[in-house]
């Protein structure tokens, strides 16, 4: 489940607007004004975030620990601060772990074995707010998983909303949740004449911190979906480290070591999960593998670009490796090239357990394979076992020894 899709409306239209909807009371937004001036004027924030997805398809509720960190005083045009994301999705068999960073026109996300990273100075785009269907979408720092969870986030997507005629908003100065005496905004969201989102939000009087979100998503629909976020212990403080590459990496040594895309290579796949992909076949289909998903048998990957001069050796290197095999493999021929001419004549006819794919140039991005052609051996269950990088005259046994050592 992707996490920025649990708040699927946090960030949505409405953030350009600096006066009060028709229907949100001014004096209810004056008071959303001042709350968000508390939560983005906290300076060094920390807190540990309950945040729990249920809903009816499901056995059980999708959970996840969030460690935030925000620090105000960091703030610039991009965001209201700077900010940590830690989080730990509790899972069957083991937990899956990822992380957020932003500072100074820096984001850094972690997820999925891949760490990705955008810089302003190298590319401003994925930064600036733009419209996706005619709602308003923001940058990258922003529109990442847990972000709304931030006080300072959070502010802003309350002034939002307020700002926004889809929205009813409802400040309630007095209620008593478990003993205790809060305040709460309430939320519905109106599109098509039908309610799509019913929102809560208790806030401590006393610190103007956010203490409980509770949403309805599609409420009495087959999509309904509940999500709640519990904050534990917030600590405000005057002095908190400063956020940095170097903090990052001291920190995430694994992340940024094996899995940075800068410096990504093909080397470091062994033991991780093949990346999804979804290329097209010459025969017009397309063939789409889900990272997670399993192959039928022990499969090869080989990218290739048509236009070397080894290309049709490398394939009969290959061919000849799996005819010797003791026990069945499929090969997938992912072609960076998109002429299907040129392809066919390297390649003849598909044989069993053979899959064309065309179009592979992002594949090969995607996997670190900066040199072709490249092979990349995976064993049933979808996580890569070796990888074999260019062509040689041994590359016939090379591909039978470490086919072997999948049994």
């Amino acid at each position: 489940m992707k996490g920025n899709r649990l708040f699927p409306m946090l960030a949505a239209a409405g953030l350009f607007a600096v006066t009060a909807a028709a229907n949100t009371p001014k004096d209810t937004y004056q008071k959303i004004i001042d709350i968000a001036g508390r939560m983005q004027a906290t300076g060094c924030y920390v807190d540990t975030v309950a945040f729990t997805v249920s809903m009816p398809q499901l056995s059980d509720d999708v959970v996840y620990e969030v460690a935030i960190s925000q620090d105000t005083r960091q703030a610039d045009k991009l965001a209201p601060c700077s900010y940590l994301i830690d989080w730990t999705l509790d899972g069957p068999q083991e937990p899956v772990k990822g992380f957020s960073a932003y500072f100074s026109g820096h984001h850094y996300r972690f997820s999925g074995e891949r760490l990705q990273e955008y810089h302003m100075e190298w590319d401003s785009v994925p930064f600036m707010p733009r419209k996706l269907g005619g709602i308003n979408s923001e940058g990258v720092q922003k529109n990442v998983q847990f972000a709304s969870l931030l006080p300072a986030m959070l502010g802003d997507n309350l002034i939002s909303m307020a700002s926004d005629s889809a929205y009813s908003v409802r400040f309630v100065p007095d209620t008593i949740v478990g003993g205790r005496k809060l305040s709460a905004i309430k939320t519905v969201m109106v599109t098509g004449g039908i309610t799509a989102i019913e929102g809560e939000y208790l806030i401590d009087p006393a610190t103007g911190m956010p203490l409980r979100v509770h949403l309805e998503n599609s409420p009495g629909t087959v999509s309904e979906q509940t999500v709640d976020a519990v904050y534990s212990a917030p600590q405000t403080s005057s002095d908190c480290q400063e956020l940095t590459e170097e903090t990052l990496m001291d920190i995430y040594p694994d992340a940024f070591g094996r899995f940075r895309t800068s410096n990504f290579r093909i080397e470091s796949l062994p033991g991780t999960r093949l990346p999804s992909f979804s290329l097209p076949t010459l025969t017009g289909e397309r063939y789409t593998f889900h990272k997670g998903d399993s192959f039928r048998t022990p499969t090869i990957i080989a990218i290739m670009d048509p236009s070397t001069g080894f290309s049709a050796d490398f394939m009969e290197a290959v061919r000849e490796a799996v005819d010797e095999l003791p026990f069945g493999a499929d090969v997938i021929w992912a072609f960076t090239d998109t002429n299907i001419d040129r392809i066919e004549q390297l390649a003849g006819s598909s044989r069993e357990g053979e899959h064309m794919l065309m179009s592979a140039k992002g594949l090969a991005r995607d996997c670190g394979a900066s040199s072709l052609p490249a092979l990349i051996i995976v064993r049933q269950d979808g996580v890569v076992a070796s990888v074999i990088v260019g062509f040689n005259n041994n590359l016939r046994s090379d591909v039978i020894q470490k086919m072997l050592l999948l049994n």
